[in-house]
């Protein structure tokens, strides 16, 4: 626990020293860390990074906004057939 505290601590103190150039790096990297970090599931499908969910999202509102989807009700009297 001690050593990763120490690491973070230099880290910050890398960070409060860094140039411009340096900050752009880390932010490329933090930036690419964050979009390949895993997030969702699909239930029949590969797990999503965070950018191929936010493309989900996305669009599954398009298609909401374009009526293309069911409602509960539907669904309900679907299910009666089953």
């Amino acid at each position: 626990m001690m050593a990763i505290m120490d690491f973070g601590n230099t880290v910050i103190n890398y960070l409060n020293n860094a140039d411009e150039r340096l900050l752009n790096v880390i932010k490329a990297v933090v930036v690419s860390y964050r979009e390949n970090d895993l997030v969702a599931f699909i239930v029949d499908g590969p797990p999503l990074t965070r950018k191929q969910y936010i493309k989900e999202l996305l669009n599954a509102e398009t298609e909401i906004e374009r009526g293309k989807y069911t409602t509960q009700y539907d669904l309900e009297k679907e299910s009666e057939n089953w």
